[in-house]
């Protein structure tokens, strides 16, 4: 990029941060600004040039020991520069302990030389879900208790799931990849629906419906990703191009081999976004697992015989009344409610290792 290029790509941020100042700064905004702000001294000389209002002048002043309100001399300029921007550094990543947020999402969105369209945060609480149209046509749907978080540029949709599930519908444009951040794992649509579940730290698992999708490392720059996109064929024989009807498993950051999805099998993976549950023979502390996902619920199993019991079945997936009285007729189990957030699962009679069903009503 050209002296001049890089020029007219920070004056645009820059209008685009007095707009959204504004508008009026989210705390979450508030600290992308800090770290964009501290990156060079020419940001703070296009927010200047381009704040000649009182009111603008006004709203800077309440950064005012982030960035200097006028030019002082070189060698001042940078010791302060230099303070500031350790000082922010830590506020934002006091404000973001536990994703590399600031890393995968914020910083590549300005440093990728990409011009700052839109920046949003959808979230859900337990038990809730939400769809939505994202800026360039595409569609999301959001799972219970899920972060995600999107920074649109001129060259790159990049989106960083933060923790839960969503399913991805993208529309296509071939000039900016649409890229799911999560972890430490990228994963860029060809053209694509795609199912992301991020279930801790170093568990991802991806389901493609629809097209392809390139499996890369979250670090990895545009140009590099770019290269990559380009490289890609009609083989998807190579591990990290995962096709329609095909799953992935991402384990402590290393892909397990790519397996074959069976309709039934995605049916029952994707039966969340009606509102369903689906097991077919998982055991019972694992059907328990994904029932926590959705309410405020969490069961203790007594004993590893009842841990293990194997299950068939579906049901709503807030349903937790029809779930404890299924269990009690069909698994011979009792329950006790030790509080309005915990139950305890205790074996009443004798029972095999069948596939009780669990049905709702």
């Amino acid at each position: 990029m050209t002296k001049k290029q890089c020029t007219n790509e920070i004056e645009v941020q820059a209008k685009y941060w007095l707009w959204r100042i504004e508008q009026g700064l989210s705390h979450q905004e508030r600290q992308s600004f800090v770290a964009w702000v501290n990156q060079e001294n020419e940001h703070h000389l296009a927010l200047h040039k381009y704040s000649p209002s009182a009111k603008m002048s006004k709203s800077l002043a309440d950064f005012n020991g982030l960035f200097p309100l006028e030019k002082h001399s070189k060698s001042r300029h940078n010791k302060l520069f230099t303070q500031f921007s350790l000082a922010a550094s830590v506020l934002f990543f006091s404000f973001l302990t536990s994703e590399v947020f600031l890393k995968n999402s914020l910083l590549s969105f300005f440093q990728d030389a990409s011009t700052a369209i839109v920046y949003q945060q959808y979230s859900t609480k337990t038990g809730e879900q939400t769809s939505f149209n994202l800026p360039d046509g595409s569609f999301v749907h959001l799972n219970t208790n899920s972060l995600l978080t999107i920074s649109f540029s001129n060259n790159h949709r990049q989106l960083n799931l933060i923790k839960g599930e969503a399913l991805f519908d993208v529309a296509k444009d071939k000039s900016r990849p649409f890229s799911v951040t999560s972890g430490q794992q990228s994963f860029t649509a060809l053209g694509t629906i795609f199912n992301v579940q991020k279930s801790d730290n170093n568990h991802l698992e991806l389901i493609v419906t629809e097209g392809r999708v390139l499996i890369a490392d979250s670090n990895e720059s545009l140009p590099v990703l770019a290269k990559k996109i380009a490289n890609t064929s009609r083989n998807h024989q190579q591990n990290n191009i995962v096709v329609a009807g095909e799953k992935a498993i991402i384990i402590n950051k290393i892909q397990l081999p790519k397996s074959i999805i069976s309709p039934q099998a995605l049916s029952q993976e994707l039966a969340w976004q009606k509102g369903m549950l689906i097991f077919d023979g998982e055991s019972l502390k694992t059907a328990l697992d994904e029932i926590s996902r959705y309410t405020d619920v969490t069961f203790t199993i007594e004993d590893q015989d009842i841990a293990e019991r194997k299950v068939a079945g579906y049901f709503k997936a807030d349903d937790v009344e029809t779930l404890l009285a299924s269990m009690s007729i069909n698994f011979e189990l009792n329950y006790t409610k030790i509080n309005h957030n915990n139950v305890l699962i205790t074996k009443a009679a004798d029972s095999t290792n069948q596939l009780p069903q669990l049905r709702s009503r």
